[in-house]
């Protein structure tokens, strides 16, 4: 919901921005359309860059760490796939 309220919200103020350059005022049009679109960017690359990994398949195999972690406070266990060298972050 959150994510979606700063989409909006990036995307009003790059139109703003468009608008303005479009008027003739280049500066703050540009800043407003820069600083909307980078927003925008930034909402979208994060929720593509930090999906949910797939339910591991049977070539992984438990290494036996596991830990906390400090961004979400769940447990983490860590997994290994012997063929490619892949290591996956797993919530338990």
């Amino acid at each position: 919901m959150l994510r979606a309220a700063v989409l909006v919200i990036a995307i009003i103020i790059a139109a703003i921005g468009a608008w303005l350059w479009s008027q003739g005022v280049k500066v703050p049009g540009a800043q407003a359309l820069g600083v909307g679109g980078v927003l925008a960017l930034g909402i979208v690359f994060e929720r593509w860059r930090y999906k949910k990994s797939d339910p591991p398949d049977a070539r992984w195999e438990p290494t036996g760490e596991r830990f906390t972690d400090p961004g979400s406070g769940k447990e983490v266990e860590v997994l290994y796939d012997p063929a490619s060298g892949e290591r996956r972050y797993v919530e338990r």
